[in-house]
């Protein structure tokens, strides 16, 4: 008989050999985890299909469709996210991140669980693949195996960008997958728009606080700086008119005042600017305020000497309609 399918959503904690040092955090972080699965992922079980594993601060969950898991993994996300909001621990920030395989069902069961043994019965062909694609990015991201068929998203296709060669600090890998999800958790442009900012806030407030050097804010930052754009791309997406340009233009600098830390924010800086560039038409009034805050951006950039950086960004395959529209605009050089 051939192995029946699933699929599988592999989710964990950034930082885990850290909080080791000190067994009370992986105490409380497990409690958490565990309290936040009873919460976002345990309702959803048996309605679906779903099995949930849990073993030290990993999650696993199946499920033989794709769409009914991106709900409750979204919510398990937004819960450890939100849970940030409460800076009185700041020793105990939770980072999940994850990833969606899929593969066939294998079932070992030669031993029998009793008071002094304890298994976990997942074997699924989808491991290995869940467990390389969680690793590809830091930050609360979700990646998706690109060899889950298209078909596979129907409706639902808006919530998944794929990349046609991620960038990043990391191995600048093709063919990558992303889930979107807090288009799911924040499913109204108002709510998204909010959570944005609130994101952006948090890490802009550490961006303010001193100049960082670089292993510090990869160490400390690094996952916040990731999460920040992965919201603004979202938002870019799924916000409109109004709503969206303010978000943006609430993200680039104001002035050409020197940033001691644009090392890091011209990141933040660009994901803003292409969600603004790429909405914009050349004949509109907010072609002309997009210009203006290009302008303002392009200055910080000179001064801090990341205009390159920036303007090579432009050159990966996954930018090209930023580009283009840039270059329409007289914004940049024609290629």
């Amino acid at each position: 008989m051939k192995p029946k399918h699933r699929f599988v959503v592999y989710a964990d904690f950034l930082g885990t050999t850290q909080r080791y040092l000190t067994p009370k955090l992986v105490v409380r972080g497990r409690e958490l985890l565990e309290q936040a699965l009873v919460q976002c992922v345990v309702p959803e079980l048996s309605e679906h299909d779903m099995n949930l594993y849990v073993f030290s601060d990993t999650a696993i969950v199946t499920c033989p469709r794709l769409i009914p898991l991106l709900n409750p993994i979204s919510r398990l996300f937004s819960h450890f996210i939100e849970l940030m909001g409460d800076r009185s621990d700041a020793s105990l920030t939770l980072w999940l991140r994850a990833a969606i395989s899929s593969g066939a069902v294998t079932h070992v069961d030669h031993i029998v669980n009793s008071e002094r043994i304890r298994t976990i019965p997942f074997l699924d062909t989808s491991l290995p693949t869940a467990y390389k694609l969680e690793a590809i990015r830091k930050g609360s991201r979700i990646f998706i195996d690109p060899s889950i068929p298209d078909e596979e998203f129907r409706e639902h296709k808006n919530l998944f960008f794929r990349w046609r060669q991620i960038t990043g600090r990391g191995l600048h890998r093709a063919n990558v997958t992303e889930f979107l999800w807090p288009a799911i958790m924040y499913d109204n442009e108002e709510r998204l728009a909010q959570m944005t900012l609130k994101v952006h806030g948090w890490w802009s407030e550490a961006m303010g606080r001193k100049e960082w050097s670089g292993d510090v804010y990869f160490d400390r930052l690094h996952h916040l700086d990731e999460t920040v754009k992965l919201f603004i791309r979202t938002s870019s997406m799924f916000c409109a008119g109004d709503c969206r340009r303010a978000v943006l233009f609430s993200l680039l600098p104001k002035t050409v005042a020197h940033h001691k830390n644009a090392r890091y924010e011209w990141g933040v800086w660009f994901q803003a600017m292409k969600g603004l560039v790429e909405g914009c038409e050349a004949d509109s009034l907010n072609a002309n305020e997009v210009v203006a805050a290009f302008g303002i951006l392009k200055e910080v950039l000179i001064k801090s000497v990341y205009l390159e950086h920036f303007m090579n960004e432009l050159n990966f395959p996954d930018y090209a309609e930023f580009r283009s529209t840039l270059c329409r605009l007289g914004l940049c050089p024609g290629p």
